[in-house]
């Protein structure tokens, strides 16, 4: 019996060796803002599904985007992150979706909605303390420190299979020295690609998440998060609550 228990250990910490490696070289993406992504991205988890369902979010993620806040704020005031180089998303946008976030900026006042012939397509809602930027076939925000960025886009009727390769392509012509790990699917539907790279224009490491889903019967949406990677821990349940704020079409008719 002994033996089966040490057998067992091995196996184990034989396991988490091969996972650790594999997240070093790209490999699966085991946790931070990628793992909020495809834990919260529609259909991801229970609480997505909820959070969709009232265009907000869930209890405990709340709780936990509070306690995020607090320590992103202490790890703020340390000489470690004044030392480091930074992105400024609010400044330089990456066009992670092939899309140059123009317009004026300001504050979120509440869900914001794109619409395909005036009907709601998606809507989702920013922090509060975000800086919005609102398109026709967009809505993107900041950070208020510049370093963490979501967009979200219609693309419109297109399969999921090229859509995903759409974004893709995307992410690979503005970002650089790109490692994808492998991809996700959630059992919502929503087909997900992360990894790791450095921003062109800052060349500062980030972190990345981007899923396609169908946001009405024949029209696609892209959702992307783009984070410094120095923040990753620090952001990921604020992205895991975008995530959970995300209403497709149907959602708007349950209200």
């Amino acid at each position: 019996m002994r033996s089966l228990q040490l057998m067992g250990v091995t196996a184990l910490g034989l396991l988490v060796m091969v996972q650790s490696a594999r997240s070093g070289r790209g490999g699966a993406a085991r946790g931070g803002m990628r793992g909020a992504v495809v834990g919260g991205m529609v259909g991801g988890s229970e609480g997505a599904e909820k959070g969709a369902k009232v265009g907000a979010v869930t209890g405990a993620t709340r709780a936990a985007i509070d306690l995020e806040n607090g320590a992103r704020s202490k790890y703020q005031a340390t000489t470690e992150y004044q030392d480091a180089p930074r992105s400024d998303f609010n400044e330089a946008p990456p066009e992670i979706l092939g899309i140059a976030a123009s317009g004026s900026a300001a504050k979120p006042t509440g869900e914001a909605v794109i619409r395909q012939d005036g009907h709601p397509l998606v809507g989702v809602t920013f922090p509060e303390n975000w800086m919005q930027k609102t398109g026709d076939n967009f809505v993107a925000a900041a950070s208020k420190d510049g370093q963490a960025y979501a967009i979200l886009a219609s693309l419109g009727a297109a399969d999921r299979d090229a859509g995903i390769k759409k974004v893709k392509a995307s992410i690979e012509n503005h970002l650089k020295d790109i490692k994808f790990d492998d991809p996700s699917e959630t059992k919502g539907g929503a087909l997900i690609v992360t990894g790791t790279a450095k921003g062109k224009k800052a060349g500062v490491d980030v972190v990345f998440a981007a899923g396609v889903f169908e946001a009405a019967k024949g029209q696609l949406v892209a959702a992307a998060f783009v984070v410094d990677s120095k923040m990753d821990d620090h952001y990921k349940e604020t992205v895991r609550g975008i995530c959970q704020t995300l209403r497709r079409a149907k959602d708007f008719t349950k209200e």
